[in-house]
């Protein structure tokens, strides 16, 4: 991989630097990429802890909840897929939308499936310890963090349609009734507490336990109905994905209700749905891990809408997701081999519905035309969603090298190498 490249893959301004050049020398690849700035780096540490691509995705998951809720809440529906390198399969781990019994003042809300959907892949596949994994995303809430241009770009956008909650109103507002704004010190203390509850407890407590007792108490406090028992009965999908051929390889992903054909459309080469170019979030999201092993975790997230259903559950912080069209619109890419586990591509959308065909075309063109991802995401600049992506063309255990990676120049996320030797 060229210095260029290691440096700053996304052709992005000096100030918004992505892969640096650590894994010069002797350091293996390992690499994390997100539509938001800070829960790359989040994935990043996680890597360099000894980490692997699971364990990264955790605690991004958890991070951008915190930094990127419009897009990222825990309220979310999506997908995440797993290459596992030494057992040699995939595994697609499917948080799909499904209604709550009851709306809020008016909208039909989705009951929160994704932290279930985390915790078994966690179960299933992660390194270290939950805790550790959720201690970041817990310490940005609680201590404060600089409010990024990516969550910043949402709320000018949406900030308006926030006002009929006053949760929302006083979570997202600066006292004078205006929204927070980039550069703003934020402190979402209700958030913070709700994930340290999850981080002691355990991801089991937010379907099953004490937490969901009072998920499901504050959700009536507001006029909704989310009983105990649709908390505990909403079981997360794990399986298989749908794949396609590619030589040796598989292109792995989300199997239905979720996008995967449409990403197989961009990947087929076939004209998406959308090409324009997105001007915030919409409400959907993605993030991407590697590891030296040449494990790979990929997940697309959807909150139906920019911001969702713009409720938030009183004293929980948690943002709550709407039940639109849009969301099982995504999917994330991941291309590996069943046979001897290398990896070649992994990516995730996000900024529109059609990302998860821009996805499938931007793996086609990384990994089919041999072009850079960087190269690849500079020449697209966003046309039909935003694209984090990490590819090894010639595979990461032999020709690690090769490997390259990037977010779209149009984007205000970050892909963010690991020095792992």
């Amino acid at each position: 991989m060229d210095k260029a490249t290691l440096e700053n893959p996304s052709g992005a301004s000096p100030q918004k630097s992505g892969l640096s050049a650590l894994l010069s020398g002797s350091a293996k690849f390992a690499a994390a990429s997100a539509d938001e700035g800070l829960a790359a780096e989040i994935g990043r540490e996680v890597l360099q802890g000894g980490g692997n691509s699971v364990d990264a995705a955790v605690a991004m998951y958890f991070a951008m909840a915190v930094t990127l809720p419009s897009a990222a809440g825990l309220g979310a529906s999506g997908a995440c897929i797993v290459h596992d390198a030494k057992s040699r399969k995939a595994e697609s781990f499917v948080f799909a939308p499904q209604a709550a019994p009851g709306a809020v003042n008016g909208v039909q809300v989705m009951v929160p499936l994704g932290v279930r959907a985390i915790t078994l892949m966690h179960i299933r596949h992660g390194k270290l310890k939950w805790e550790q994994l959720l201690t970041p995303a817990e310490r940005l809430a609680r201590g404060g963090f600089t409010v990024s241009r990516a969550l910043s770009r949402d709320l000018q956008s949406g900030a308006t349609l926030l006002g009929a909650d006053s949760e929302a109103r006083r979570i997202y507002g600066r006292g004078s009734g205006t929204a927070i704004t980039e550069g703003d010190q934020w402190k979402p203390t209700d958030l913070a507490a709700t994930i340290g509850t999850l981080r002691q407890r355990g991801g089991v407590d937010f379907f099953s336990g004490n937490f969901a007792s009072l998920l499901s108490r504050q959700v009536a406090s507001i006029g909704g109905n989310l009983p105990l028992e649709s908390l505990r009965n909403a079981i997360p999908a794990a399986g298989p994905p749908m794949s396609a051929d590619n030589g040796g390889y598989k292109v792995y992903v989300a199997p239905a209700p979720m996008a995967g054909a449409s990403a197989l459309a961009g990947w087929n080469g076939q004209p998406g749905p959308s090409t324009a170019v997105p001007t915030n979030s919409d409400g959907i999201s993605g993030f991407v891990a590697v590891d030296p092993s040449g494990s790979a975790t990929a997940c697309s997230l959807s909150m139906g809408q920019l911001f969702g259903a713009r409720v938030i559950v009183p004293g929980t912080g948690i943002l709550l997701g709407a039940l639109t069209a849009d969301s099982a619109a995504v999917s994330p890419v991941v291309i590996g081999n069943p046979f001897n586990g290398e990896f070649r591509f992994a990516g995730a959308g996000g900024g529109s519905p059609a990302a998860a065909w821009a996805t499938g075309a931007v793996a086609r063109a990384s990994i089919e035309r041999g072009q850079t991802v960087s190269a690849v995401l500079n020449a697209r600049r966003g046309q039909g969603g935003y694209v984090n992506a990490l590819a090894c063309p010639d595979g990461i255990r032999s020709y690690g090298g090769t490997c390259n990676g990037g977010v779209d120049p149009v984007s205000l996320g970050l892909a963010a190498a690991a020095a792992v030797r």
